[in-house]
């Protein structure tokens, strides 16, 4: 890196978060020129922009320094390393413009020793990820069942159902996911943050969940319903496994270009529309948009449940779009985006 972009990023708050510091500057040594260019715009002028329209910076980038904290920690990698797998993602990304056929994804992508590592990454970074990071701890926060049940499927790094175990110490995990040196990470992941004991992480897809029927309280598919070819069959898979009243979250993006996606919603009422197909009652349904470079900008957030709502749930039922961008995280630099 040159040293004025160093000096730049050291003069910034950003210099106290020093995880978040070390993987930027290893990514910039990396990245090309235009790619620096935003990362030393974004450094520059994103936190006080960010500041301006009301985010709080401050715990953005705490959070995030905390997230790649965990990254460094749980791969035994450097800065450098880290930063080389990450680009090596991004040169896949940029290569493909069509979307990839499932084998294809699964050989290049997800059996790939980077694919954890972005998953993880994004949690950090990528304003989508951080929002619904932040969307299904609400909903987690809301249930109170003291010894739930929860799986998250797709789960990638596993960072996501660990922070639910860490939340609720009386839940039981269930983690799975395509990808074996995802579910590698996560048992590392696990073993970090002290929640292994009450963790199963195995190798699986979502198209034939090896659950028994009506056994899971709460269901997540952040982020996984896209990368299959077949979206009503999965909504009937997920809505098989749902306790009685059991809540399933679900995000997707709307309008994907991602090779990795094999499918993308034309609007967010078709997501809606599979989970009425499945026979489940959607409680709340929201469009958010991010503002950012490298990630879609628009995803849908969805919470259902299984059996139809009762008058006060009618009654509370959301469906609405947020008309403005929604700033979430760091607005990307464009590093990454799964």
């Amino acid at each position: 890196m040159m040293a004025w972009e160093t000096a730049l990023f050291r003069k910034t708050r950003l210099a106290v978060h020093q995880n978040c510091l070390a993987l930027i500057e290893a990514y910039a040594e990396l990245a090309p020129l235009w790619q620096r260019a935003l990362l030393a715009t974004y450094v520059g002028i994103g936190p006080p922009v960010a500041a301006w329209v009301g985010g709080n910076t401050r715990t953005m980038w705490e959070q995030a320094d905390r997230i790649i904290g965990d990254l460094f920690a749980t791969s035994g990698m450097s800065a450098r390393e880290v930063a080389k797998s990450l680009a090596e993602y991004v040169s896949i990304k940029r290569s493909e413009q069509n979307g990839l056929a499932f084998d294809r994804a699964r050989k290049s992508i997800y059996d790939q020793s980077f694919y954890p590592l972005v998953t993880h990454f994004t949690l950090a970074f990528q304003p989508s990820a951080v929002a619904r990071m932040r969307f299904i701890r609400r909903v987690v926060e809301s249930v109170s069942l003291p010894d739930a049940r929860v799986a998250d499927l797709g789960c990638g790094s596993g960072a996501m159902l660990c922070e639910i175990l860490k939340l609720k110490p009386g839940w039981l995990g269930f983690g799975l996911d395509i990808s074996d040196a995802a579910i590698r990470y996560a048992k590392r992941l696990a073993l970090h943050h002290r929640v292994a004991d009450r963790i199963n992480l195995q190798t699986g897809c979502i198209t034939k969940l090896p659950y028994s029927s009506r056994s899971l309280d709460v269901v997540i598919a952040s982020e996984v319903v896209e990368h299959l070819p077949d979206p009503e069959n999965v909504f009937k898979e997920l809505s098989r496994i749902l306790a009685p009243r059991g809540v399933l979250l679900v995000t997707m993006p709307v309008e994907s270009h991602s090779p990795a996606h094999m499918h993308s919603l034309s609007n967010s009422h078709e997501l809606q529309y599979y989970c009425k197909q499945a026979g489940l009652s959607v409680r709340t349904l929201e469009l958010r948009w991010h503002l950012t470079f490298g990630d879609d900008a628009r995803h849908v957030f969805v919470v259902a449940q299984a059996g139809p709502l009762t008058e006060i749930e009618e009654e509370q039922q959301r469906d609405y779009a947020l008309s403005l961008p929604q700033m979430s995280s760091a607005a990307s630099s464009g590093m990454v985006s799964s």
